[in-house]
């Protein structure tokens, strides 16, 4: 055995061997008896002198003096990377390693030393910025005491604001694909917990499903890894894997090390099963320590060694407090960025207003959560110059040629306009008839007020939504894109600002912290100025610009995964109408519209039964209804913000 260190400038120790009295079957025997002992809730025993070898072993020659100059030049605790890829070598509990000449001066519980399993992996890595809790999505296949310990262990930090429980992922809903469907969608954790079993099969670490007909099911970590990084894009920072055996080293790479590789920036698993009341104790520190507004620093390495001291005070030294190992992927141990944070208690039931009790479960329900808007142009507020518009259109077309049937939809009428009178002489009446800027409606002031970070879409012409986002939301940077025949208007008002045109087209947008509205049936810009809209039958067919052709790519990715993953919020639309059912056909191709969506309409509206059964949606699949009119709606949505349900 040999062991050789690299420091973060660049410095290489030469190997040295740590002794004939150290090899390979010593390691395997100290192994066990940690283990052991751990599974008797006893400390290390006389294995604490094997500890204190390997640390002398270790920590010698080349090595010892790379510590001291690293240590002296970072002025405080100095993070140590065991990069180990032998699977054997991966079982020994280094962190049970001791100083000589004191008891419990482990290297897991050291205030000068941060041991971490370090990983090796492309993928890119920055700390996450979180201004506010810190969101803990648990998966428990078999619910039960398991997840009432946790919530338990969480009471603390989620009284205090500083972490978020979002609803578990529970039973039944731990299988293929219903696990994948929730993973996709928002609201998106910070901290995936996961609490049941894992194992090895064939040599594949895999973590236990539901059972499924009586049967186990078993699903390969590199899956879920997968599955992680392609839904979560750059919001997961920590895995917490509280397994049986979900840390134990296959052939390939344990189930921790593969989860690090996938993308998540730290993964927290156990070398061997702990007491429930050790668990419990783990996940209180671990939490407090990581994510407090007090102590917490973001820091996993400097929280985990937290965790197992308060592990080894609290149950007389046991060993247990050596299963928790972290395996991290980046320079360091600081998974989220802090700065500028400001952490409040969440809104208690008891003080929520009765206006904001009465409102309807499944508004309360999506307004709670981030969501997307999709804002379409049939409200019966704006209805006066519609009809305005419509009876011009129909007079001029009557000049000219037989009067148009009536009922008419508005892209056949203003369709046979423009074959009769010509395409700019219906811009001529479009300007004429919508250049007046009229009030928003309260109901849109409602909408726009309830709107958090993401993407939204608006098919009004005139730009009553962006108004009022500007209006009710000072503080919020808003990007309004607009797709032209051959070029897009991007324009963008910083926090407090004017609106300005952008020169060059943005390759990302924070979608965590600032709006982005989708104009895409074009009209008035929030400056007044006039933009061709689409209005006829050919506008909708030739002049729609499909996102990918008009972002860039990554910007376009962005948004669209945004849109397919956050539950949508349809108001003013019609699945009898043309134009609108194209729409979110384009926006969402074949995938069913995200889980969870719904649509807002008025009481009256013979639609209900369409938009249940998913009739004219993508996938056919239905959505839940709102039915209630305008003044409703805007009262709910005012007494759900004000009671903290909104603009999360």
């Amino acid at each position: 055995m040999r062991a050789s260190a690299r420091g973060s400038r660049g410095e290489q120790t030469a190997p040295h061997p740590l002794g004939p009295e150290l090899g390979a079957v010593q390691l395997g025997s100290f192994s066990v008896a940690v283990r052991e002992a751990a599974a008797r809730g006893r400390p290390l025993g006389a294995r604490v002198e094997t500890a204190q070898a390997l640390h002398c072993a270790v920590l010698r020659d080349g090595i010892h003096d790379l510590r001291a100059r690293l240590g002296e030049a970072a002025g405080g605790p100095l993070l140590v990377r065991l990069v180990i890829h032998d699977p054997g070598l991966q079982e020994v509990p280094w962190e049970a390693l001791a100083a000589p000449g004191e008891a419990m001066r482990f290297w897991g519980t050291s205030p000068d030393l941060l041991p971490v399993r370090g990983v090796t992996t492309a993928e890119p890595w920055q700390p996450r910025e979180v201004r506010g809790a810190v969101r803990v999505l648990a998966i428990a296949p078999s619910g039960g005491a398991a997840l009432a310990r946790l919530k338990e262990a969480l009471a603390g930090p989620i009284a205090a604001g500083e972490v978020e429980w979002l609803a578990p992922i529970e039973g039944d809903a731990v299988r293929l694909p219903w696990l994948f469907d929730r993973l996709r969608c928002e609201p998106i954790p910070h901290v995936l917990h996961f609490l049941g079993h894992g194992g090895v099969q064939d040599g594949v670490p895999v973590l236990r499903l539901a059972d499924e007909d009586g049967e186990e099911r078993w699903l390969p970590a590199e899956l879920l890894g997968q599955q992680l990084k392609a839904s979560f894009r750059s919001f997961l920072r920590l895995v917490v894997l509280e397994a049986c055996e979900g840390a134990r080293p296959s052939v390939f790479a344990s189930a921790a090390e593969v989860l690090a590789r996938a993308g998540a920036d730290a993964v927290v698993a156990h070398l061997w099963p702990i007491q429930a009341n050790v668990a419990r104790a783990c996940s209180t520190q671990l939490y407090r320590a990581l994510a407090g507004a007090g102590l917490g620093k973001g820091d996993i390495a400097v929280a985990l060694n937290e965790a197992r001291r308060a592990v080894l005070g609290a149950f007389e030294g046991s060993a247990e407090a050596f299963s928790p190992v972290v395996y991290l992927r980046g320079p360091n141990g600081v998974l989220f960025d802090f700065k500028g944070r400001k952490v409040a208690p969440p809104v208690s039931p008891a003080v929520v207003s009765a206006a904001a009790r009465a409102v309807d479960p499944g508004l309360a329900r999506i307004v709670s959560r981030r969501f997307s808007l999709l804002l379409g142009d049939r409200w019966r507020a704006d209805r006066a110059v519609l009809d305005g518009f419509r009876d011009k259109l129909r007079t001029e077309i009557a000049k000219v040629s037989e009067p148009p049937p009536a009922g008419l939809p508005m892209s056949a009428l203003t369709q046979l306009y423009a074959l009769r009178r010509g395409a700019d002489k219906l811009g001529a009446e479009f300007q004429r008839a919508f250049r007046a800027g009229a009030e928003a409606p309260p109901v849109i002031k409602a909408l726009a007020r309830a709107l958090g970070p993401g993407v939204h879409t608006t098919l009004l012409r005139s730009p009553l939504l962006e108004v009022a986002l500007a209006e009710q939301q000072p503080e919020r940077t808003i990007h309004v894109i607009q797709p032209d025949e051959e070029s897009t208007l991007v324009l963008r008002r910083a926090a407090g600002g004017d609106w300005e045109a952008l020169e060059a087209l943005p390759a990302s947008v924070d979608l965590e912290r600032e709006i982005v509205l989708l104009r895409l049936y074009r009209g008035y810009t929030p400056e007044q100025i006039f933009t061709r809209p689409l209005l006829t039958e050919d506008d909708y067919l030739h002049g729609f610009r499909e996102l990918e052709s008009a972002l860039p790519r990554d910007l376009a990715d962005e948004i669209l995964s945004t849109l397919n993953s956050r539950p949508a919020l349809i108001a003013g639309m019609s699945l009898t109408t043309w134009h609108h059912r194209m729409l979110l056909h384009r926006l969402f191709g074949r995938r069913p519209v995200p889980r969870e969506s719904m649509a807002l309409i008025e009481p009256d509206d013979a639609e209900r039964e369409l938009w249940e059964k998913g009739v004219g949606l993508p996938g056919r699949a239905g959505v839940g209804v709102v039915a209630a009119g305008d003044g409703d709606v805007a009262a709910w949505l005012g007494a759900l913000v004000e009671a903290g349900g909104g603009r999360r």
